[in-house]
């Protein structure tokens, strides 16, 4: 199951779009995370799996609805998921749901999208586990049911209790251990594209070519934009994406429009922007089917599309470190540890940004308020681990072991050390004593790989030579497995035999 998710206002998405390098897959595209903003859709409510409209006729009525505060109702809605291609079904139990509430619920399960609804529980054929959401018997609680094959589990396993904050439980088969069928496309890890300038000006490398940290939080050369110097698909492929156009209507009459200072600081961080890969999202024309709600060439005053949390990201007055950046000197001189939009000048960005706040009046104190973004970033990296449950962790005869499906990430860490995130900086943290990951044209391994030795299509990573350091037998270790970048599906303290 490859699922997105809301939380909080922020969102994160299993399945993402392909890319060229990786052909015959078909093309989703989903919901957006960009430097900057999520473009969820519906209601502030935490959202669920994506559904299409099935067309069916539900055959209920309002006038039907179960008493208020009826503790025996209990309906279900069932959808297609778009990128797992099986059915998942959202089931609605107690007294803090009604027959009217559940069925406009699940008319518009995700962005629109409906469901078939029935009155009566969950009962899919193929189900893998069940997320149980909120308090049970409230308007905010609801079971997610998903279907698929034994190797989507652990997808659903992390979905649940890392994007929705849910309490998974998996079905019998999920102990299976091969990789999803439905795999989806892989993460396509960061690396430097060095192309010839489309100008007179030679680029900033030593052979005079434009060279650009092709991932999410990278930037091409000042005064360039990103989308011609580095493939956008493969940035999408790293972060989801979703065509969702501002609705914002700008006034022709605006007095900025003739502030020429204003004008002119704005068509500097437009080309901050733009030197981004922030614009494999939020540019209309860079785009397979349009912006992500923030767009830079949504006219001179594209700045009112920023909505005014994602314009704390953006601005640095919440933190997104966690979601990754590149030291300056690797990113053609933009920063973004400390603002969600890399910049070569930061303290013009956040004069800017401080202007624009006082204009819409917010204070900075107004901007720090809003929620950090993506806080899952941050959760992976300080996650703590407990002693590995019984059928995870490693063997007497040194194989490693996990369940809920094939990985692509395996880290084995000392005690005490940072949990592994996002590239290019939280992946590889300090006390990785050996760390693989498979190709990204290949498929996931299965469990049952041995401590040290490369499965078909593995590349090791940590030691960049040589073999994988001996363990000290009796000692504790820390098994990291993901399933892909950013969605663990083993975290756990074994003992080494």
């Amino acid at each position: 199951m490859n699922v997105f998710f809301c939380k909080e206002g922020l969102s994160l998405l299993a399945l993402r779009p392909p890319s060229p390098h990786l052909l015959g897959m078909k093309t989703r595209l989903f919901c957006l995370i960009c430097v900057g903003l999520m473009a969820c859709g519906g209601d502030d409510d935490a959202l669920t799996d994506a559904g299409t409209d099935t067309g069916a006729d539900t055959g209920m009525d309002a006038s039907e609805d179960a008493p208020p505060g009826d503790p025996s109702f209990v309906a279900s809605c069932v959808y297609e998921n778009p990128f797992s291609m099986e059915q998942d079904c959202k089931e609605y139990r107690g007294p803090g749901w009604s027959m009217a509430s559940a069925e406009a619920d699940c008319g518009d399960v995700f962005l629109g999208a409906a469901g078939t609804f029935a009155v009566g529980e969950c009962d899919l054929p193929s189900e893998v586990g069940r997320c149980t959401v909120g308090e049970p018997g409230t308007a905010e609680g609801y079971v997610l049911v998903n279907s698929g094959d034994p190797g989507s589990c652990g997808a659903a396993g992390s979905a649940c209790e890392g994007f929705l904050g849910g309490t998974f439980v998996a079905a019998p088969e999920c102990s299976s251990c091969e990789p999803s069928e439905t795999e989806g496309q892989p993460f396509i890890p960061w690396f430097q594209d060095c192309r010839e300038p489309l100008d007179d000006t030679p680029g900033l490398s030593a052979d005079g070519q434009v060279c650009t940290p092709t991932i999410i939080s990278g930037s091409t050369e000042p005064g360039r934009h990103f989308a011609d110097y580095a493939d956008c698909d493969v940035v999408r492929a790293q972060r989801p994406y979703y065509a969702a156009p501002s609705t914002v209507e700008m006034d022709p009459e605006d007095p900025r429009l003739d502030d020429e200072e204003y004008m002119a600081e704005l068509e500097w961080l437009t080309s901050q922007a733009e030197s981004s890969a922030c614009v494999c999202c939020h540019s209309a024309s860079r785009t397979p089917e349009g912006p992500a709600v923030w767009d830079t060439e949504a006219g001179p005053l594209w700045i009112d599309t920023v909505s005014d949390e994602a314009l704390a990201m953006l601005g640095g007055y919440t933190d997104s470190a966690a979601f990754g950046f590149l030291p300056a000197d690797e990113s053609n001189g933009f920063d973004r540890s400390t603002t969600g939009l890399p910049t070569t000048d930061r303290d013009r960005m956040l004069a800017f940004f401080d202007r624009e706040l006082e204009r819409r009046g917010l204070s900075r104190e107004d901007a720090e308020a809003q929620p950090p973004f993506a806080p899952f970033f941050r959760e992976l990296i300080e996650f703590e681990p407990e002693a590995c449950p019984e059928g995870i962790g490693m063997d007497e005869d040194g194989s490693i072991r996990w369940t809920g499906g094939g990985a692509r990430y395996v880290h084995i860490l000392e005690p005490g050390s940072q949990a592994p995130g996002v590239q290019p900086n939280w992946d590889m943290p300090e006390g990785t004593l050996w760390h693989i990951r498979m190709d990204p044209e290949a498929q996931a391994m299965g469990c049952g790989m041995s401590y040290g030795e490369l499965p078909e299509n593995a590349i090791q990573v940590i030691p960049e030579e040589g073999d994988a350091p001996a363990l000290v037998s009796g000692q504790q270790y820390f098994l990291y497995v993901q399933r892909d970048i950013a969605q663990p599906i083993a975290r756990c303290l074994f003992t080494a035999p």
